[in-house]
Formats: C-alpha cells, sequence, structure tokens
C-alpha cells in the first residue's frame, strides 16, 4: 500500500513535499498505530460475551489491553522506521528525544478514542462498519499525504482541530526538519486527550453492569 500511495500522491499528483517519500513514510508509519489499535478496540468488549457473562471484571480491561499490545508492536515498527530514515540519509539528533513524548500523547489519544468505542460497540454493533468508513475518510483528512499548505483556508481551521493531522505534523518536524515541538501544543493534545479518556473509561464504568445483558441479545 505505501508503494501506492507514494505512486499516487508523490508521482501523479506531485504533492510539493521535498523527500516526498520519508514524509510518506513517517505519515504512514504513525497513523497505522492509531488506526489500527482504534479498529482493534471495536470488538474489545463485544467478543468478551462469555467472561463478562461468568465472571466478574471490569470491561475497561479489554480494550486497554488491546491497546497496549498494539503500543508493543508499533513500537519494532516504529524502531524499523528510524532505521530505514537513518539508512536513507537523515541523523539522529537530541530532538530525536522528543519522540517518546509524542508518542505518548499519541497514546492517551488512542486509548481515549478506543475506550469510547470499546464502550459503545456493545450496545449499537452496528457501529462497526460505521467506524472503518469513518476511519479512511480521517486518514485522509489528517494530512498523511499531503501538507496543510495545500488546504484551502476555508478548511484550515478544521484541519488544525484535528489531533491526528497535528500528532503526525510534530512527528515530521522532528524526524524530517530537526525541530522540537512546542510544549504548549503538546499539552493542548494531551489535556484533550485525557478528558476523552476520562469520559470514556467512566462511560464504560458506569455501563459495566449492562455489557452481558446487551451482547445477549
Amino acid at each position: 500500500m505505501l508503494g501506492i500511495y507514494y505512486m499516487v500522491f508523490g508521482q501523479l499528483l506531485r504533492i510539493p513535499v521535498e523527500d516526498y517519500a520519508v514524509f510518506l513514510i513517517i505519515g504512514v508509519t504513525f497513523w497505522t498505530w492509531f488506526s489500527k489499535s482504534v479498529l482493534n478496540c471495536t470488538d474489545a468488549i463485544y467478543e468478551k460475551k462469555f467472561i463478562l457473562e461468568h465472571c466478574t471484571v471490569d470491561p475497561l480491561i479489554f480494550p486497554l489491553t488491546s491497546i497496549f499490545k498494539d503500543v508493543v508492536k508499533e513500537s519494532v515498527v516504529v524502531a524499523l522506521l528510524l532505521v530505514l530514515l537513518c539508512a536513507l540519509g537523515l541523523r539522529p539528533t537530541l530532538v530525536w528525544l522528543y519522540l517518546p513524548l509524542i508518542a505518548f500523547v499519541q497514546l492517551i489519544i488512542t486509548a481515549g478514542i478506543g475506550v469510547f468505542v470499546a464502550g459503545l460497540i456493545p450496545f449499537m454493533p452496528d457501529l462497526r462498519i460505521l467506524i472503518s468508513t469513518g476511519m479512511q475518510f480521517l486518514m485522509f483528512a489528517s494530512g498523511i499525504f499531503y501538507t496543510k499548505d495545500i488546504v484551502p483556508g476555508q478548511f484550515h481551521t478544521l484541519f488544525e482541530l484535528n489531533p491526528l493531522a497535528s500528532l503526525v505534523n510534530l512527528y515530521r518536524e522532528v524526524l524530517m526538519y530537526d525541530r522540537a515541538p512546542p510544549l504548549e501544543e503538546l499539552f493542548t493534545l494531551f489535556s484533550g486527550g485525557l478528558a476523552v479518556f476520562l469520559v470514556a473509561a467512566l462511560f464504560v464504568a458506569n455501563n459495566k453492569n449492562s455489557y452481558a445483558m446487551a451482547l445477549s441479545k
């Protein structure tokens, strides 16, 4: 898929970005982590009908376990990404030490959305299709394949409100341009992600006794 994206956006559409291959690889890598984690959470509680019917267990543990499994898997992918970037000519600097901080913020945002999705699906299982479609739309709306510069002015505010677009841009700023991320922006993203996570966790906690009944229908 990465090769197809490069041919379409880098060669056919000629997105005006220097080192477009590197630009694309970074965006796709960190987007994939988010996308996989959220989609894996859609069934995190939904598929645990037997456990919820026969055991007293906090359902929050299921999406969190799924999310942290993906963290481990994607850590290997990110390590390979860094090796590839070095092979392509980029040189590690002290600015790269900001990567774990950006990744932590992404983890909080991912956990918030993932837990909310996991908690909602048992009551509205048909949403799984909508979420899958929505993730495809969000991918094209998050600057994975292009920069903010080519977004029409009337959509700049919407683009800037997209936390994934901000995160992907921060990764690129650090890895491609050796620029430290604005800490205020990171704090804003972290605060928003934490708020979503707390609301999602509260939603799951308030409905923990309802999941077994909802899944038995």
